[in-house]
């Protein structure tokens, strides 16, 4: 079993031969993980339950196996697997599977998160969003369900992945301008609260807002986290309990203190408080989550798997297939790309939106979500990554991680965790 750090390592050693090794281990690790979850899966139920929500129209399942799957991106992802249902008269959908992986939440998060995606879709579609339709969804460990395995049965999306490098002026205009009317139109579906959509608990049938993240109690019964009202309280109820999980071992084990230090200097300078409204975030927002047609028009916006409805701030930041991948990860810079001022125009000229407009050129929530989430293991990257924040949180144009090290260990002393192994 490889260790992350082992892994990044290999990466940045070039060695060929410990390359194949390693990818030949992770191709077998990931063949076995698909297999589990294949030999969970009934295909005739999945196909008779599919049948019964089409009114008996007939279809076929496909079911790619373990090795044919691995390199497909149409069928396996980075959490999830998936398989064609075609019908007699042409409609295909998709149903979704979450892979079984190491890393995988308790089932109990699992199934919130499959039912948070179902609600979302359903959100999205009634606002005029394009997305793809959703038909069903069922619990893993359900004795009612059938198949086995938890899913989502989900429209399969005509277009394909966009690639914003292949794109030439034109097209990246017609898309820019069709993303605008997104915005606007999202910026017309509020929510109360921040966290995570689910299912509605009455007959009225809109979504409610339910918690934003999970914590475990000693048992292992997981603890909902929100929602909550206000940003404030869900990044210090974030980053408190990040700081458990730095802790109790399960994040940062080779730099601690590096980890605890960061999160201790976010708690003092989160973006200025908001209390509403709140919109919906897509958190994935490369270029492959947008579908487009061969003359650029969006067909659908698609994995909306950890969508959360978060602060305006957030939620209408440029996508990050704008963003200047160059500056934003090696020079720690939040200056917006040409791309992004470009959309930042439509939104204010053409869309009339002076909100949005500022909106989309600003970088500071992404800043914070990055370094939350940012494993330090990789020392250089997570000094990057955290320099960026700073930069754009105090609008300072240097930093020096050593003096800002030193300042922070005197201000907030080192939490009872060691110093970094790795740095």
């Amino acid at each position: 079993m490889f260790k992350w750090l082992d892994i990044h390592t290999i990466y940045v050693s070039g060695d060929e031969s410990r390359l194949r090794k390693l990818n030949a281990s992770r191709r077998t690790a990931g063949e076995k993980i698909s297999s589990a979850l294949i030999d969970s899966i009934d295909s005739d139920a999945l196909r008779e339950r599919a049948e019964t929500l089409r009114h008996g129209m007939k279809c076929t399942v496909t079911l790619p196996a373990a090795n044919q799957a691995y390199l497909n991106m149409d069928v396996v992802g980075g959490r999830n697997y998936h398989r064609s249902i075609v019908f007699e008269d042409g409609k295909a959908w998709l149903a979704r599977f979450r892979l079984p992986n190491h890393n995988a939440p308790p089932v109990e998060e699992r199934n919130f998160d499959r039912r948070s995606e179902f609600a979302t879709y359903r959100h999205l579609a009634e606002a005029a969003i394009p997305v793809p339709r959703v038909y069903d969804y069922a619990d893993d460990e359900d004795p009612s369900n059938a198949v086995g395995a938890g899913y989502i049965l989900i429209e399969k999306l005509a277009g394909k992945p966009l690639a914003w490098h292949e794109a030439d002026q034109a097209q990246r205009e017609k898309f820019m301008r069709q993303l605008a009317d997104i915005y606007t139109q999202l910026e017309k579906c509020p929510l109360a609260a921040i966290g995570r959509l689910k299912p509605s608990s009455s007959s009225a049938g809109q979504p409610e807002v339910g918690p934003a993240f999970f914590d475990y109690d000693p048992s292992g019964l997981a603890v909902p986290l929100g929602p909550f009202d206000n940003t404030d309280d869900y990044y210090k109820a974030l980053i408190e309990h990040r700081i458990g999980l730095i802790k109790t071992g399960e994040i940062a084990t080779s730099a601690p203190l590096d980890q605890y230090l960061v999160y201790r200097s976010l708690l003092d300078r989160l973006p200025q408080n908001e209390e509403g409204p709140f919109f919906l975030r897509h958190v994935d927002s490369r270029d492959e989550n947008f579908l487009v047609d061969p003359e650029y028009n969006i067909t659908g916006i698609i994995d909306w798997e950890l969508a959360i409805v978060t602060a305006k701030g957030a939620a209408f930041q440029s996508p990050l297939l704008l963003y200047n991948l160059g500056e934003l990860y090696h020079q720690g810079l939040s200056t917006p790309s040409e791309d992004e001022k470009r959309l930042a125009e439509i939104l204010q000229k053409e869309n009339k939106s002076d909100e949005l407009f500022a909106l989309a050129a600003q970088k500071l929530h992404f800043r914070v979500d990055q370094v939350i989430e940012t494993n330090p293991e990789n020392g250089n990257n997570f000094t990057r990554v955290f320099s960026g924040w700073w930069k754009a949180a105090t609008g300072e144009q240097e930093f020096d991680w050593d003096t800002w090290y030193k300042n922070a260990l005197e201000k907030y002393g080192d939490g009872g965790f060691l110093p970094s192994t790795v740095r």
